[in-house]
This record gives C-alpha cells, structure tokens and sequence, in this order.
C-alpha cells in the first residue's frame, strides 16, 4: 500500500509541476514556437500566436483571418523564407514587452512585431503586426541630425 500511496504523491506532483511550468510560459517560447510553426505553415502559425489570447480567439476572429489572408498574399511577393532575426525587444514594466523580428526572404525583408502582456502568470500575444519599412527607417536613422554628435 505505501508503494502505491508513493507513485500516486509522485504522479500528482509530475502533473502539477507541468501545469506550473506549462502556466510561466515565455515570450521567447512562444516566438520560437510561432517560427518553428511559421517555416511549414504562416497561417498556422497565426492561428498559434492569437491562440494565446483566448479574447483575440473569442471576439476578432474575422481581424484574425483578415491577416491571415493580406499576409498570405503579402508573402507571394517577397520569394522564398530564409530565417529571422531579432531587432529589438522593449518592455513597460515587466509585464508588458514588445519584441521585433527581421524575416529574412529572398527580395527583402519583411519585420514581424509582437506585443506581450502578462495579466497574471501567462504570456499572451496582444497585438501583431507586420510591415517591410525597414530601409526606410534604417536611411532615416543615418540622417546627420540624428548624429549623435549634433545633439548639443
């Protein structure tokens, strides 16, 4: 009987360890995720990031497929999918992170941005957007006056 008291204690603490675990899920775990899913299919991958705000998923569905679909159409454009890269991650708090993406494609990059936000003990995707301004603000940000040297 002791045995069996024994497994049972430790099955229980096994299960509740991965939901803990399962709970304080990171922003970096659910990017890599997203990409991982991203390179076989972006549609899923969509599907993925919103599923972590069960709001998005209940109450803007139609936003939802709405980017789906630009961004399917979006990526015929740019050729075939490379890799990605981090540009920057930015925080209020701790519970509230924007982390920015470089996709690298064949024709020219393309930026993927993610806001986070933590209400309690889980991340979740609160907003995605994507663009291929890059160039733009990299010429702007090699303008003379934005030398640093010119700021005083």
């Amino acid at each position: 009987m002791n045995d069996k008291i024994k497994w049972m204690v430790l099955l229980m603490l096994m299960l509740l360890s991965t939901n803990i675990l399962k709970a304080q899920t990171t922003t970096e775990e659910i990017t890599d995720e997203f990409f991982k899913t991203y390179e076989k299919s972006p549609q899923k991958a969509i599907d993925y990031i919103f599923g972590t705000n069960k709001w998005m998923m209940d109450r803007n569905k139609d936003g939802i497929d709405n980017i789906k679909t630009q961004l399917t159409s979006f990526l015929g454009l740019v050729g075939d999918y490379y890799s990605y890269e981090k540009i920057t991650e930015k925080s209020v708090g701790i519970s509230y992170k924007l982390v920015s993406f470089m996709i690298k494609y064949d024709r020219q990059p393309v930026r993927f941005t993610f806001v986070f936000y933590k209400q309690k003990d889980k991340w979740q995707v609160q907003n995605f957007q994507y663009d291929d301004n890059l160039d733009d603000e990299l010429e702007e940000s090699g303008k003379v006056y934005r030398l640093k040297e010119n700021w005083e």
